[in-house]
């Protein structure tokens, strides 16, 4: 049995999921078309992650490429060749403002950085990006900060649901999770996480194909597309095919956490998507945990979901 009561949770609709990721990590070795830099206007090297940018990719070569453009203005993106960042296609060079008091245009400023880096994105027909937290670095204040970033991306990725979003941070985490919520959501893993809850049980499953009549079953009694399922469950629309195609691995549990937020699940959905990969409980699982936490709460925004994550330092839901 999941954790869960005798409870069937009403479906409704709300902010929905996109294909971005926020993690802790190295920004530099991110694998993805362009990674972004924050920049300043004489595009020379800063410190921080920025530096660990221009050493991997050549002091020299990186320095020359930025010299040669010269300038570029607040609120601006440049493009330059990785060189020796061989992970990315190109590193994207991102102006954003140094904030002084909320009153010297720094909002407008940053939105219009990160939709710079995205003209260049869609004129380069990238399809990755990775980004630091962009003037994360310049004394914005960290929470407004990841804010702007967040609605930056999700705008975006309503209208090109194609791409994926990294944001990648290695220090300056914002505080995006409440203090009541993460006593709340605290209380609620203490007493339900069990290590044993799973460890009897031997999944003989082989084969996906009740895994993929299960999801199929429930989003057509939802008259949910494709397309929408995607893009609630953090998948691009290729994705999604991918997973849902006749083959004979079996998905991961953090698919189906993310599908069961996508598909607004139900208690008894929720079981049955789980079941169908031979999976009983969640109570050993963090990020299960987390999932059922929030659709127990009939909360799902998958955005949000990932953001908990974040702060428990796991993998985020979705591919």
């Amino acid at each position: 049995m999941l954790i869960y009561n005798a409870i069937i949770f009403a479906s409704k609709k709300g902010v929905r999921g996109m294909p971005f990721y926020f993690q802790r990590g190295d920004l530099v070795a991110a694998q993805c078309d362009a990674i972004v830099n924050a920049s300043n206007v004489n595009l020379k090297m800063v410190e921080g992650v920025g530096r660990a940018i221009f050493h991997k990719a050549g002091d020299k070569e990186l320095t020359n490429a930025c010299k040669q453009i010269g300038h570029c203005d607040v609120g601006g993106a440049v493009i330059t060749p990785s060189f020796n960042l061989t992970n990315a296609k190109a590193i994207i060079h991102a102006v954003g403002p140094i904030y002084i008091n909320g009153k010297h245009g720094e909002e407008k400023n940053l939105r219009k950085t990160y939709r710079s880096v995205f003209q260049i994105a869609l004129e380069n027909n990238f399809k990755t990006l990775a980004f630091p937290l962009l003037s994360g670095e310049f004394n914005y204040p960290l929470k407004e900060c990841y804010e702007i970033a967040q609605d930056e991306f999700k705008n975006f990725l309503a209208e090109h649901k194609d791409f994926k979003i990294y944001m990648i941070l290695f220090k300056n985490f914002p505080e995006n999770v409440s203090e009541d919520e993460q006593s709340k959501l605290s209380k609620f893993i203490l007493k339900n996480f069990d290590t044993n809850a799973n460890k009897n049980i031997k999944n003989s499953k082989k084969s996906n194909k009740e895994f993929i009549e299960t999801i199929r079953s429930i989003q057509n009694n939802k008259n949910i597309s494709d397309e929408d399922l995607a893009f609630r469950s953090n998948f691009t629309p290729d994705d999604l095919n991918k997973i849902l195609s006749e083959q004979k691995e079996l998905p991961s549990k953090n698919i189906c956490f993310a599908l069961a937020v996508g598909l607004e699940a139900t208690k008894d959905e929720f079981v049955k998507i789980l079941n169908s990969i031979g999976v009983e409980s969640v109570k050993d699982d963090m990020t299960g945990l987390v999932t059922a936490y929030f659709l127990e709460k009939k909360e799902f925004n998958l955005f949000k979901i990932n953001t908990v994550l974040f702060n428990y330092d796991v993998r985020p839901l979705g591919l």
